[in-house]
Formats: structure tokens, C-alpha cells, sequence
């Protein structure tokens, strides 16, 4: 029983000295939580020609920086609530003063002409707000 005991000692009288002698793991490590991703927000207000908001619609998102379009949830997918679409620019890949972001989206649905709206942001545009009527076909 006696060399259990010396034993369970020694172990950790060797653990103790081991962590002692380490550095922290986690020294010099930031970790940044933001819950806004997105400094470049736009705003899209979707109506119809009698100003009533559509939801009802495809969004594509076309262009040259296309890949770096989000939903304000951080994904790729688009839906249209209420008549209104938020879209944010990839925080790595934010305007700068000799490079804007450029894009296109493209709504589309049943009932409706499909329309494409072409779209800058420069790095003045930190939020954006545009209206977008969509045109019922036969109308």
C-alpha cells in the first residue's frame, strides 16, 4: 500500500512540475466575436408596379464579385421576406478606394419579367437602401 501511495505522490508531484514549467496554450491567442459580419450592408425593398412588396420571387446573384454576396445571415441562400432582401459584401473582400464591389441580382418568378439590377459599392457605401419594381407579365 506504502508504494501506491509514494507512487500516486510522485506522480503527481511530476504533473505538477511539468504544467509549471509550460506556457499557457492559449497565450497571445485573440479570438474576436462579431455579431455583424458584414460593415457593407444593402437594403432591398421588392415591389410590385402597384407598390405592393414581393416575395414570391427567385434572387440569382450575378457579376463579377458574386462569390462574395451573402444573406444577412451569412449564407447563400436569398428569400425575399415581406418585399425586403438584406445583403451583405464578404468581410474580406470589402470595397476598397480603388476597388469597388460589383454584382448583379436577377429577380425571376412565376408571373413576373424577370428582371436583373445591376449594383456598386464603394467603400463610402457602408449601408445601402434601393427600391426594385418587378413588372407582373401581362400587365
Amino acid at each position: 500500500m506504502k508504494i501506491r501511495q509514494y507512487f500516486v505522490i510522485l506522480s503527481t508531484a511530476a504533473a505538477l512540475f511539468t504544467t509549471q514549467g509550460c506556457e499557457h496554450p492559449l497565450k497571445n491567442v485573440e479570438v474576436e466575436v462579431n455579431t455583424d459580419p458584414f460593415a457593407y450592408g444593402i437594403l432591398l425593398r421588392i415591389t410590385d408596379e402597384l407598390d405592393n412588396p414581393v416575395s414570391d420571387v427567385t434572387v440569382t446573384i450575378g457579376g463579377e464579385d458574386a462569390e462574395y454576396i451573402y444573406n444577412q445571415n451569412g449564407y447563400k441562400q436569398f428569400d425575399v421576406e415581406n418585399g425586403t432582401l438584406i445583403l451583405g459584401i464578404h468581410p474580406l473582400h470589402r470595397p476598397t478606394e480603388t476597388k469597388s464591389v460589383t454584382f448583379s441580382v436577377q429577380l425571376s418568378g412565376s408571373g413576373y419579367i424577370t428582371k436583373t439590377v445591376p449594383f456598386t459599392i464603394t467603400a463610402e457605401q457602408y449601408a445601402s437602401a434601393y427600391s426594385i419594381q418587378i413588372h407582373r407579365s401581362g400587365i
